[in-house]
């Protein structure tokens, strides 16, 4: 067998290339600006990229399927504000932390039964439920941000471990632990890359796979609901912009990170990788004084690159669009 060639090689090492372009990044910025490597930068660097991370390793199992969630970000977006009202409503804040990823886990299970009942594309189902949970956002709330007033709750994203070791980042190390034996050694993770690998084969070894998307969608609803609720509590307060654009973040650092959209495997470590890089870039055009307005500029043509890679990898030259 012919051994892949140097830029064959470059192309399959996936968290390897995210992680070497994660240190030009800081190289560069920390070069342009100083203020890039002040601890409170760097801070921010990590609890964003936590947050992104949680949804994005929920996201990962869903591509690794073959399928997408558009409505991640409309999830975060609920849940927060589902948890902001019941603290105002003066319930425990462990009540509400589980109120709120128990909302999640119904609206994932919800477009789960979309797909499975009613024979959806996960894109149709998961578009279509982003629009009622965004409605839902704005009657809860009349348009209107609902404060927060909770210092321990606050905490989940702002908090830290021993003054320097960011609270953030020990819930998505937690639940990268998680969701990587999840995935690696349980049969319900073998199953989900064998569904995205080829589903009419998944089928034939006797795989259920309903109740593996059902399973699938209910996590990435949970792990959006949390990632939600720690934007809420970064922000003191939680309204119908929280998780705008969420879902497209989560699918660029799955993407970035090295999971084909072709389905069938998932690399967990390279879309934390990937969170850490694409908050690095933000945190680094905002000490270069880079408005804002060129972020999304910025961040689409990474994943224009990513997904150019992500063909070139799998050694695809068909046109045509992949529909999940």
């Amino acid at each position: 067998m012919k051994k892949p060639g140097l830029v064959g090689r470059i192309l399959a090492a996936d968290s390897a290339a995210s992680m070497l372009a994660l240190i030009a990044v800081f190289v560069i910025f920390s070069a342009v600006n100083g203020r890039f490597l002040t601890s409170l930068n760097i801070h921010g660097i990590i609890v964003s990229a936590a947050i992104s991370a949680i949804t994005g390793l929920g996201m990962t199992l869903i591509i690794a399927m073959r399928a997408l969630d558009l409505s991640v970000g409309s999830i975060m977006g609920f849940s927060a504000i589902i948890a902001a009202e019941l603290l105002a409503f003066g319930w425990p804040l462990w009540l509400v932390i589980v109120a709120g990823m128990l909302v999640g886990c119904g609206l994932g299970l919800l477009n789960g039964l979309l797909i499975v009942l009613l024979r959806l594309p996960s894109f149709i189902a998961t578009l279509a439920t982003l629009s009622m949970i965004l409605g839902g956002q704005l009657l809860i709330t009349q348009g209107e941000t609902v404060p927060i007033h909770n210092a321990v709750f606050g905490s989940l994203a702002i908090g830290t471990i021993g003054g320097y070791l960011p609270l953030a980042a020990i819930i998505a190390a937690l639940i990268f632990a998680v969701v990587w034996v999840v995935f690696h050694r349980t049969p319900f993770g073998r199953h989900v890359a064998a569904i995205g690998g080829d589903v009419r084969a998944a089928i034939g070894a006797g795989i259920n796979v309903n109740r593996v998307t059902l399973g699938a969608f209910t996590l990435v609803g949970l792990l959006a609901a949390l990632s939600g609720m720690m934007v809420a509590a970064e922000l003191q307060n939680a309204d119908s912009t929280i998780g705008a654009g969420a879902e497209l973040t989560a699918i660029a650092v799955v993407v970035v990170g090295g999971t084909s959209l072709a389905g069938g495997r998932g690399n967990l470590f390279g879309t934390v990788s990937a969170a850490v890089l694409l908050a690095s870039i933000k945190a680094g055009l905002n000490v270069a004084n880079v408005s804002s307005l060129y972020e999304d500029l910025v961040f689409g043509g990474i994943l224009i690159v990513a997904l150019m890679v992500d063909g070139l990898r799998r050694g695809n030259r068909r046109r045509g669009m992949l529909v999940v």
